[in-house]
């Protein structure tokens, strides 16, 4: 069977949904941002459970190039480490995938139970704009490890990236489904 859809693919819909809804919390309600926050960050990192405990069991053909695609990740993890600058990082699948997708779900959500962004907001406001989210700024806490970059650029980076990996897999199965009826 071809993998067309894949259920992992619903829990990055949910998340893009859930940042939507990041974007309109009024900037004076911390806690239904770090709600938000949290949801996505929970959202980011079951999209691998989801892909391993129910994607591959219905779509077999993926198991090997996601197996395949996890040790070279692995390999990444060994390359660097975390206390490597987010300047000196020169692969985006280290960031994105074990950096923020894992570490950051892990330091925010279950170990230090606090958002590694800056929670006081950093307004940029001009005379013709109300202070609202498209003119605040929220940087990741630590600079060093996570660059200037806004939180919510982080967001859409996990979700970029699961969607390229997804995406890969889909196109290979096809590739290894049409090799094997020849």
């Amino acid at each position: 069977m071809i993998a067309t859809e894949l259920k992992a693919t619903q829990v990055l819909d949910d998340c893009q949904r859930a940042m939507g809804f990041l974007e309109n919390v009024p900037h004076e309600d911390k806690q239904l941002f770090r709600i938000y926050w949290t949801f996505c960050l929970l959202a980011l990192r079951s999209v691998e459970d989801v892909l391993l405990k129910y994607d591959i069991q219905q779509y077999p053909a993926i198991n090997p190039l996601w197996t395949k695609r996890r040790a070279e990740l692995a390999t990444l993890k060994q390359q660097y480490s975390e206390q490597t600058s987010y300047d000196e990082c020169d692969s985006d699948d280290y960031l994105v995938y074990h950096r923020f997708i894992h570490g950051e779900q892990n330091d925010a959500c279950f170990y230090e139970v606090r958002p590694s962004y800056v929670d006081e907001m950093w307004v940029m406001v001009d005379q013709e704009h109300a202070v609202n989210w498209e003119n605040t700024y929220l940087p990741m806490a630590d600079t060093e490890k996570w660059g200037c970059d806004d939180c919510r650029e982080w967001l859409q980076r996990g979700i970029d990236w699961w969607r390229k990996e997804i995406a890969k897999l889909l196109a290979a199965s096809v590739h290894t489904a049409k090799k094997l009826r020849k």
